[in-house]
């Protein structure tokens, strides 16, 4: 099997609400700030690319607080990504607990990957998450917040 290196970002803000991103080419569809990393790029590198990338947030308004064990998820076979082209089975992640600073940084109105952003809490951005990542999620925000997030 294989499976493409990833890095989530879950940005948590000062009310505890995190950044929920719908999807510009599936509407409906929420997930994270998410990306592969790439060669000689380490996981913490790469989720603060892809969250300047897909959100236009600069890092130094974000601040690193854990990072998850592993997990993985497999690409449905009716989903067909972009940039995936056939050369990966599904994702194997890590996410990233990063808080947010009160004040100074701007989202981007337009990004490529994505048409609109929410603060919503963990618990609605596990009910939002397609299927074939949902697992992913809960065992991420479970082990990062310590708390219980099954349905």
């Amino acid at each position: 099997m294989n499976l493409r290196q990833n890095a989530a970002a879950i940005i948590e803000n000062s009310d505890g609400l995190i950044l929920a991103c719908e999807r510009r080419n599936i509407k409906g569809a929420w997930q994270l700030p998410q990306g592969g990393i790439d060669e000689g790029e380490s996981a913490e590198e790469a989720v603060l690319r892809e969250v300047r990338e897909e959100t236009g947030i600069d890092s130094r308004f974000l601040k690193i607080v854990a990072k998850s064990s592993k997990v993985s998820y497999l690409f449905p076979r009716t989903v067909n990504w972009k940039s995936n082209k056939g050369k990966y089975d599904g994702q194997e992640q890590v996410y990233f607990r990063i808080k947010i600073a009160d004040s100074g940084w701007k989202l981007a109105e337009n990004t490529e990957e994505f048409v609109s952003f929410e603060w919503i809490t963990k618990k609605e951005m596990i009910k939002r998450i397609v299927s074939f990542k949902k697992e992913c999620y809960i065992k991420a925000f479970s082990e990062l917040f310590g708390e219980n997030y099954e349905d």
